[in-house]
């Protein structure tokens, strides 16, 4: 099916206020709709339900997907590595490095932290339900606890360079932390769902630098991430950029390169520690696969998933333990996660409201706000819009530039309603690594894989 572009001149600014809305928004409120959740701040006979009951209640207002951000980076002073015991017995990495939850610095407090201060059968559900309690570094140096729940949270890496200067040693401490993660489960787990930023590519699979192997690593580190590789660790999430500053890809020199908006590229959640999220196996927004036709990546993702099998196989995983993952047998996922940095650089606005681009992107780890997203998206509606002015200029020709690659009237039906729907989304796609045969533009590292339907994580914002 194709999809297409009205050439109103109505649409200079892509739709009214409802441009604003999210498709995050629209899922909200069919979720309310369909499942109302009754608001009482108490309810008296709680207490008098039977304790089975009330736990059930406890666990079930946890039970939600949620992506924790930690920026790790190295640890000052000196370290006992692999050498000391926790409370469970277990022997613990020595804490090479520190974390802090992204967007939150010191201070973060967990989203469920009033659960434990109910009482005492809450606190217990609590407890019990996020059965990894990892130790941190958090405010005038006191530990505080992250609190995880395997089957739940997506654990989202991200090296932060120290004070000091560049740091090359970013794998071995990503492995110092899954090792840790067991080490403080109950239940001898650990992560499950692991996110690693993009920056890891130089840090893992640079061919300039060295691999991560098991001789680069404390044997006891090195037979546990061997470990949980093949058994513990459940999905893998390479979260990549877009090549493209913004969703409109405006016009190149590229071969095969189409002039085309792409409503449906996710934008990256930005500021939130530890926000739920819904997740699809197929996004469900319509006319996604017309977004498809030419994905810009900041990375080649092939290499990603080349450098992630050397990787296995320095540990130990097996060719049939690999065909076994590609079949989906093992219970293992591999994902390559486009989302998209918003804004590409820092605004700021007159007292008229008129924008001033100073060009310095904005700390990924501050706090965003809704407005700030309603800015963006009306200035990215604002500079296509003028983009499409220029070149109906340039080009002489008797109508607007159109705004989409497309122009069919079934087009044109389709890409009014994504408009109206809306399709903008906070969230990321989840394609499989296998998803990028086909070039659309080789240049640009554009993809075209209109035959996936990639999944989605959709954010709480």
């Amino acid at each position: 099916m194709n999809h297409g572009t009205s050439t109103d001149a109505a649409d200079k600014v892509m739709g009214d206020s409802r441009m604003h809305m999210l498709f995050n928004d629209v899922h909200l409120s069919h979720l309310e709709a369909t499942s109302p959740v009754p608001s009482f701040s108490a309810w008296p006979l709680f207490s008098r339900l039977p304790a089975e009951i009330r736990l059930y209640i406890w666990k079930a207002h946890l039970q939600r997907h949620r992506m924790i951000e930690l920026d790790i980076c190295p640890a000052d002073g000196d370290s006992h590595c692999y050498t000391d015991r926790n409370h469970l017995g277990r022997i613990v990495s020595g804490r090479r490095y520190t974390f802090n939850i992204h967007g939150c610095g010191p201070s973060f407090a967990p989203p469920f932290s009033l659960l434990l201060q109910v009482n005492r059968e809450a606190r217990g559900a609590v407890l019990s339900f996020y059965h990894i309690h990892l130790p941190f570094p958090g405010r005038q140096r006191r530990e505080q606890v992250l609190y995880l729940n395997p089957d739940y949270d997506v654990v989202y890496v991200r090296p932060r360079e120290p004070e000091s200067g560049p740091y090359r040693g970013f794998a071995p401490l990503l492995v110092d932390l899954l090792h840790d993660a067991r080490a403080y489960d109950y239940k001898d787990q650990g992560i499950a769902h692991l996110a690693l930023d993009r920056a890891y590519l130089d840090y893992m699979f640079d061919p300039t630098q060295a691999h991560l192997t098991p001789a680069t690593l404390h044997p006891t580190a090195a037979a546990s991430f061997g470990d949980i590789l093949r058994c513990k660790l459940r999905s893998l999430f390479f979260v990549i950029g877009f090549r493209c500053r913004t969703r409109g890809m405006g016009l190149s020199l590229a071969k095969n390169w189409r002039f085309h908006f792409a409503q449906t590229f996710p934008l990256r959640r930005r500021g939130h520690a530890a926000s739920g999220f819904h997740w699809f196996e197929a996004d469900p927004r319509p006319g996604l696969e017309l977004d498809l036709f030419q994905l810009p990546l900041s990375d080649d993702p092939r290499e990603i998933s080349q450098g992630w099998r050397r990787l296995e196989s320095a540990f130990g995983i097996t060719q049939e333990q690999r065909t076994a993952r590609e079949n989906h047998d093992d219970g293992f996922r591999f994902y390559i996660c486009p989302t998209h940095d918003w804004p590409p650089s820092m605004i700021m606005r007159r007292a008229d409201g008129t924008a001033i681009d100073l060009g310095v992107k904005k700390e990924e780890g501050e706090e965003w706000t809704r407005d700030d997203l309603a800015h963006h998206l009306k200035d990215e509606a604002e500079n296509w819009a003028t983009t499409r002015e220029k070149l109906t200029s340039m080009s002489g020709g008797p109508g607007m530039f159109p705004k989409y690659a497309y122009t069919s009237p079934e087009a044109t039906e389709t890409l009014e309603l994504m408009e109206r729907l809306p399709c903008t989304a906070v969230g990321m796609w989840l394609f499989p690594p296998d998803a990028f045969k086909e070039f659309a533009t080789l240049s640009m590292f554009s993809f075209n894989v209109t035959g996936i339907r990639p999944g989605l994580f959709l954010f709480d914002v």
